[in-house]
């Protein structure tokens, strides 16, 4: 009876066993399924987000793509903010955009001469790089090209070759003229009074307004009487009003070295480094004079 008793017991413990194992497997199971069914859920809810394409550029991987630069302005771009205000006008005898006639004798000249004289400025009225040191050359280049297009004129093709020179022919030698006779001696000159000397200039003395003038228009005209690029006009007084304050100092150091202000950019000497310091004082106080 004992050993029934005894063996019943043990019948229990194992069944409870077996109960207790297979509950614990359906539990991990669920928690084995539930984490996979997130992992999954995870992954769907990317790509969802993910981008539906990128571009691919030839020597970059796809991360750089991003990283790119803008764009290069076109020329078109380029004229409109730096060239226009000349060559849409004829300011200064700048050739104006569509006409062929006058854009063709300096394409004659080659495609180096026309960017040298963009590139450095011409003369007093055409400041380097339009004004706009900035741009590249690139960007100049793409700007002359489509200012020569939209004149009727193909940048790609051969300038016009230019005539080679007539070479003169060589005079004939004269012949050589007769020894004439010795003249008789002259009196030596008596030596003349030296002058007194020039009196110094007054280290007070004011600005050449005459030389300033004639700086003004050969150099500052194209800009200050036309009012372009934000240019105070010659004798505007409300213009100049806020610039005079400052001092002919610093407006001095402005007009030598270059300013770019809020309404406007001003070329280091009008576009035109070979002109003296002092020209550039005379023609700033010349300036002042007339639009007080």
């Amino acid at each position: 009876m004992s050993s029934q008793i005894d063996d019943k017991g043990f019948i229990r413990k194992v069944a409870f066993l077996a109960i207790i194992s297979a509950f614990t497997v359906s539990i991990t199971g669920c928690s084995s399924d539930e984490a996979e069914d997130n992992e999954m859920a995870r992954k769907a809810i990317e790509e969802r987000l993910a981008p539906i394409a990128t571009v691919a550029v030839a020597g970059k991987s796809a991360d750089d793509a991003s990283a790119a630069p803008a764009a290069a302005k076109s020329g078109a771009d380029i004229v409109a903010s730096a060239c226009a205000a000349c060559h849409t006008t004829g300011v200064a005898n700048a050739p104006k955009i569509g006409d062929n006639a006058a854009w063709q004798p300096r394409f004659d000249t080659g495609m180096d001469a026309l960017m040298n004289s963009a590139l450095n400025g011409k003369g007093a009225a055409m400041p380097a790089r339009g004004g706009n040191p900035a741009l590249t050359d690139d960007e100049i280049k793409a700007a002359v090209v489509h200012m020569l297009t939209e004149s009727g004129i193909d940048a790609d093709a051969p300038a016009a070759p230019a005539a080679a020179p007539e070479v003169p022919a060589e005079p004939a030698m004269p012949a050589a003229p007769a020894m004439p006779a010795a003249a008789p001696a002259m009196p030596a000159p008596a030596a003349p009074a030296m002058p007194a000397p020039a009196p110094e200039a007054s280290a007070t003395a004011g600005p050449d307004l005459a030389k300033g003038e004639a700086v003004y228009k050969s150099s500052c005209l194209a800009c200050h009487g036309m009012g372009i690029a934000g240019a105070p006009k010659l004798g505007d007084a409300n213009a100049w009003s806020a610039r005079i304050p400052q001092g002919l100092d610093v407006l001095t150091q402005h007009a030598i070295t270059g300013f770019a202000g809020s309404t406007g950019f001003m070329p280091a000497k009008g576009g035109n480094t070979s002109i003296p310091d002092a020209d550039i004082a005379a023609a700033v106080a010349y300036m002042v004079s007339q639009s007080q």
